[in-house]
């Protein structure tokens, strides 16, 4: 399962809860059939069983069937929200998930490796690439497409056109 945000707090008096996005991005929301919760605390994600979900503010509203009164569901505020990885995939011709390209190598036009692509970042503007460069550091590549020249599933490669230096400034 994949962390994709955390719930806000509750919604109404019949146990809905408000789930905070972190990307903001609710694509998978209607093909969601369960998900899971998991306090700061803890290791266990507990399952829940979705009865309806709908888009809300920076996220959605989330209505469980264990979850059946107000109480309940502010109970669970703050807890981290799982869904099914299934989920993040893309189909052909669609928008990518970051997460489909984690450990991704990141490739020059030259098919020549400058990394690995590690997790990600956003500085607010656009997402970042988090890249364990070949010289065992990290760098942060915007990831927009001015730069991108090819994803490569097949080979499981990112091709970048970055300006020249980029690498450099990120390493000094």
């Amino acid at each position: 399962m994949k962390l994709v945000g955390k719930i806000r707090e509750a919604h109404g008096l019949k146990g809905d809860l408000y789930v905070l996005v972190f990307s903001g991005e609710i694509a998978w929301a209607k093909r969601m059939k369960t998900f899971g919760l998991k306090a700061k605390d803890s290791d266990e994600i507990r399952p829940f069983t979705v009865e309806r979900t709908k888009p809300f503010k920076k996220g959605l509203i989330v209505k469980a069937s264990e979850v059946t009164d107000r109480t309940m569901a502010e109970g669970l505020e703050h807890m981290e929200f799982y869904i099914d990885d299934e989920l993040l995939v893309s189909k052909p011709g669609e928008t990518i998930y970051l997460e489909e390209i984690k450990n991704f190598k990141l490739k020059n036009p030259e098919q020549t490796v400058l990394g690995e692509i590690v997790g990600f970042s956003s500085n607010g503007v656009q997402d970042l690439l988090v890249v364990e460069t070949v010289t065992g550091k990290q760098a942060e590549i915007p990831f927009v497409d001015q730069f991108i020249k090819k994803i490569d599933f097949k080979h499981q490669a990112v091709v970048m056109d970055l300006p020249e230096g980029l690498l450099d400034l990120e390493n000094a």
